[in-house]
């Protein structure tokens, strides 16, 4: 994927035209509190690849409010003589904080087993988590258990 050309989209729109135009799948590729980025990635008769993205801002009050609902959460797992460690941001649901922790290792827990099984065989049964801290509040290698 690293070698595909890459087109810069000039909105949403237009980066689904191309999709359809290409046979491609738009899916989202990076995301933090500020943007989204969206891509699709096709293939050309000669065989080589390429992408097009969009970059979507999102506005700044709508970011706040992301942010305040982020929750930074560590995991940790043994890999050989070795632990191996992962952390993801998640926006969770809940009805009160318990429950919105609670989903938040469970959302955190399924993005790196999809993510990182094949590479370090992370899994739902072997990942422990190690900090569960809502993002206004998390300050890295401060671990709080």
């Amino acid at each position: 994927m690293g070698d595909a050309a890459t087109i810069e989209a000039k909105n949403r729109s237009a980066l689904e035209a191309w999709a359809r135009a290409m046979h491609a799948q738009v899916v989202p590729v990076a995301e933090n509190w500020w943007s989204i980025t969206y891509q699709a990635e096709a293939g050309l008769p000669d065989g080589s690849r390429v992408r097009c993205r969009y970059r979507y801002v999102i506005p700044r009050q709508a970011a706040l409010r992301r942010w305040k609902r982020t929750y930074v959460v560590g995991l940790v797992h043994a890999e050989g003589q070795a632990r191996c460690h992962h952390v993801r941001q998640v926006i969770p649901v809940g009805d009160t904080e318990a429950e919105e922790r609670h989903r938040a290792e469970l959302i955190a827990s399924a993005l790196v087993t999809t993510e990182r099984h094949a590479e370090c065989g992370a899994s739902i049964s072997n990942l422990e988590v190690y900090v569960v801290e809502r993002a206004t509040l998390w300050k890295p290698g401060v671990a709080r258990y």
